[in-house]
């Protein structure tokens, strides 16, 4: 269906998958009815019962909504580590999608909204970052790596985070490739799945995935690695869960050479 990348832990798991993109060689009621003058009516066993107004029902706790991601560079990149700057430095996000399970379907809810991404650089490395349009991790799967001509449609992270709400997708639009993201904002619930799109291997032709073929053979397109956050609201870390350790300090990178076609779904879990 998409490519996932593995099981998330702590009350809260996300789906991700992962990559780096290269460019040559610079890439990387009880009332009674009885009346009040019957002996009975108002001690009857109705008004005592602690049967509707204490069931379970009222008091079941309802499940916090996450309106958006947050999204931390943990590359691993050698043009990124080793003070090697590459043009493309660090994470390079192509898309986010939110999928919910409707019936017995997983259906696409949205992609990451138009207008929403925040890029925060005050982690950044040193590297001077050519791919740093934030706009470019909004919306459809649509990044591109080329031999010769630039790079398009992913961010870079460089050593930084970007942080993104769901929009929902046009009329008609029910793939990941297509849906724009211009729709209304989209909380994340819990048991929604969410896939993350990192340039790596399975943008190749001989990938797994709705990247595939976007990638020229020659790319190197490893999977870098990220760290994943989601917000009860954008820029309020406040309630906020890391999908992962608890201290955010799992990291999760996306499929690697010889793996292109081993999918592993993982669900939202909401404490």
């Amino acid at each position: 269906m998409k490519k996932y990348l593995g099981f998330l832990a702590i009350g809260a798991t996300l789906l991700a998958t992962g990559c780096s993109a290269e460019v040559g060689e610079d890439a990387d009621g009880d009332a009674s009815t009885v009346t009040d003058s019957t002996g009975g009516g108002d001690t009857t066993g109705g008004d005592t019962t602690g049967g509707g107004d204490s069931a379970g029902g009222d008091t079941t706790a309802t499940k916090a909504k996450f309106e958006s991601i947050l999204i931390f560079d943990k590359s691993e990149d050698p043009t990124f580590v080793n003070g090697k700057c590459g043009a493309s430095p660090g994470t390079d996000l192509d898309a986010i999608a939110l999928y919910r399970k409707i019936g017995d379907k997983w259906t696409l809810m949205g992609v990451g909204r138009v207008g929403s991404a925040v890029y925060d650089t005050s982690a950044a490395s040193t590297c001077d970052n050519k791919k740093n349009d934030k706009t470019s991790a909004e919306g459809p799967v649509n990044g591109f790596v080329y031999e010769k001509d630039p790079d398009k449609g992913y961010i870079s992270l460089n050593g930084g985070s970007i942080e993104l709400e769901f929009g929902a997708c046009g009329a008609g639009q029910t793939d990941v490739k297509t849906c724009d993201g211009k729709g209304d904002k989209v909380a994340i619930e819990n048991g929604d799945e969410i896939d993350i799109y990192e340039v790596d291997l399975t943008y190749k032709a001989d990938g797994d995935g709705p990247g595939k073929g976007n990638a020229y053979d020659g790319c190197v397109c490893y999977a870098d690695q990220y760290k994943v956050k989601i917000r009860t609201k954008m820029g309020v870390d406040a309630g906020s869960i890391y999908l992962g350790a608890a201290d955010g300090s799992t990291t999760y990178k996306g499929t690697q050479s010889g793996d292109l076609k081993t999918p592993s779904a993982v669900q939202v879990v909401v404490p």
